[in-house]
């Protein structure tokens, strides 16, 4: 079996790329920077992708810390309804990291 290639200095990339590479979540990203303060319906409806394929990027996300849920994860009760927005200065963040291991920065 092939082995991925992996640069010797490519490592500070790999988080970066794992979420603003993936549609979905860039998808979701956007999505809440128009429309902040919404619950899973809302964004998927927007997406256009079923609720299902959602809630796993969600909680992605949340743990990267690039999403705020409102009530958070360990507060939540369930059943509860969760709303949603970017944490504006994580996605910066990690947005200025891709471009410094591209050289873009």
């Amino acid at each position: 079996m092939p082995k991925y290639a992996r640069p010797a200095d490519g490592d500070g990339a790999e988080g970066p790329l794992a979420i603003l590479g993936n549609r979905v979540m860039a998808g979701i990203i956007r999505q809440l920077r128009k429309t902040p303060n919404v619950g899973r319906k809302a964004v998927a409806d927007a997406l256009q992708v079923p609720h299902s394929t959602l809630v796993p990027y969600l909680g992605e996300l949340e743990a990267a810390g690039l999403l705020l849920a409102d009530p958070p994860r360990g507060e939540r009760k369930r059943g509860e309804w969760v709303v949603y927005r970017v944490n504006d200065e994580a996605v910066t963040d990690i947005y200025l990291r891709l471009g410094q291991e591209i050289g873009e920065i």
